[in-house]
Order: structure tokens, then sequence, then C-alpha cells
């Protein structure tokens, strides 16, 4: 009699384990949709931004897909470039790849653009990005990002000039899963954030590339994750304290090499009284409650 009450057990436990295992089989993937668009045509230039997009690439690949696709193994990361030098990196087909995306209410949207741009210096001052056929004004690329019907967008731009750069090696030691999973799996809105403020210049070199770019990476990946998880350490990592890192990193990086600039950048920086340079947020995704 006992062994068959515990053969009943058994069969009751088997089913409900294989009901779980399809409960998590059937949970709907959170799929991430990524769009580089990287100013890689001019040779004086091509570097660094080359180094931005392989820095963009190396975080998608090694760090946040694979972190998506253990939650779920039915997520599907898909990583699409437009290349000036393979003159693709046009408005029309920036705009045309958001307008033809597949999303489910769950998934992330991630555009990152690296090249150049700058402000009108009359009227309203607004930001445009120089792509290819002119300038396309920054409002209507992040416009057409915030109305995605998807649960996360994120619009990354990195507008940098010339310098040269000494930093340090980082080695990072953090539990990078964690801080994926709260950045990209427990956030809902529109990420919406550029290299400097209004009227300043963001930075970068040919070897580390756009400065904001490299900073950013402190935020996603630091050597521990106390240096992102600020005060109060609550265990979770957010959008803004990953920024704020990114900003702190920037400013040491500036100030160890200001003195360094070329003189034609330095008496630029002199002319509109820039001493360092701080990222901009437009917009920040919220905490799924």
């Amino acid at each position: 009699m006992k062994a068959m009450k515990g053969l009943h057990l058994l069969m009751v436990l088997i089913v409900l384990l294989g009901t779980a295992a399809v409960f998590v089989l059937d949970a709907p993937a959170q799929n991430l949709h990524v769009l580089m668009v990287i100013d890689n045509g001019n040779p004086k230039t091509a570097a660094r931004h080359s180094v931005d997009k392989q820095r963009i690439e190396g975080l998608i690949n090694t760090e946040v897909g694979p972190v998506l696709k253990k939650v779920n193994s039915s997520t599907e990361v898909k990583v699409d470039e437009l290349l000036s030098n393979d003159g693709q990196a046009t408005r029309d087909n920036i705009l045309s790849w958001l307008r033809n995306l597949n999303l489910g209410a769950d998934d992330m949207v991630f555009l990152y653009y690296s090249g150049h741009g700058a402000a009108d210096k009359t009227g309203a001052k607004e930001r445009f990005l120089l792509l290819q056929g002119g300038k396309t004004y920054r409002k209507e690329i992040a416009k057409a990002v915030e109305e995605l019907n998807c649960r996360l967008k994120i619009l990354i731009t990195e507008v940098c000039s010339t310098g040269p750069v000494n930093r340090p090696a980082v080695i990072t030691t953090a539990d990078q899963e964690s801080i994926i999973r709260n950045l990209f799996l427990e956030h809902e809105g529109f990420l919406n954030v550029t290299s400097t403020t209004l009227g300043h210049k963001a930075m970068g070199d040919n070897v580390e590339g756009g400065w904001f770019t490299m900073a950013l990476m402190d935020g996603f990946v630091p050597a521990h994750r106390d240096d992102v998880d600020r005060d109060p350490q609550d265990g979770f990592v957010s959008w803004e304290e990953v920024i704020e890192v990114a900003k702190e990193s920037l400013a040491r990086i500036y100030k160890t090499n200001v003195n360094n600039f070329p003189p034609s950048i330095k008496r630029k920086l002199d002319a509109i009284n820039q001493t360092t340079q701080v990222p901009e947020v437009l917009s920040f995704p919220k905490r799924i409650p």
C-alpha cells in the first residue's frame, strides 16, 4: 500500500513538473531588434565609428543576447546595420527599418548611431544627424522610435570629434547576467540619450572610438556590481544608474586627456567654454512595477 501511494505521488509530481515545463516553454519571447547606423565611409573618421560598432556588437553578442536566450530559448536577437560605406546609412532606410519591424508587445528595439552630427546655430537649435543625403533632425528619428508598439525602446546617438585618449584597462568581475536582466527585461518605456549636451562637443579617437560609448560600457559591464548598484543598494540596476556611471567615467576620461588635445581642438573647446563632456538624457524608461 505504501509503495502504491509513493508511486501515485511520483506520478502527480511528474505531471506537475511537465505542466510547469510547458508553461515556461509557452511564455512569450521578448525579442530584441537592433539597428546600428554607422558612418564608416569617411577615411578620416571611419576607424573611430567602426570601433563603436564593434563595442555595440560585443555588448549584444556576448552580454545581452546570451542572457535573453537563457531566460527564454525561443527569444530572437536580430541585428541589422546600415553603413555609409555601402551607401545605406540614410534617413529613409532608418525609417523604413522601423516601420517594417514585426513587434510583439514585450519586444525591445535598440537603435544605435555613430557618426557626424551637430545642432542648428540659430532658431530652435535642433540637433541633427549628418546621414547620407543630408542632415536629418534627430527628433524625427526619436519620435519614430518612441511610437513603436513594444515594451522597451532605446535610442543612443554617438556624435564625436577627435581627441587622443589615455585610459587604463578595466577588468570586469560583476554579475553581468543580473544587470542585463534588470536593464532589458525589467524596464518599459523609452531611453533616449545622446553623447553630449546641446552646444557642446562629444569627443572620441580612432583607438577607443566615441568616449561616451566607451564610458557607457562601464555602466553595462562594471568591474563590480556595487559600482553601478548605487545608494540605496537595492539589488536592482536601473538605467538611471547606468547613465550616472557613464557620466562619471566620461568625466574622468575627459579630465585625464584634456591637456593632450591638439591645439586646433583646444581652440574649438575654449570658444564654447567646454571643460568636460556630459551626455544628455532626453527620456528614461521606468522599472516595471
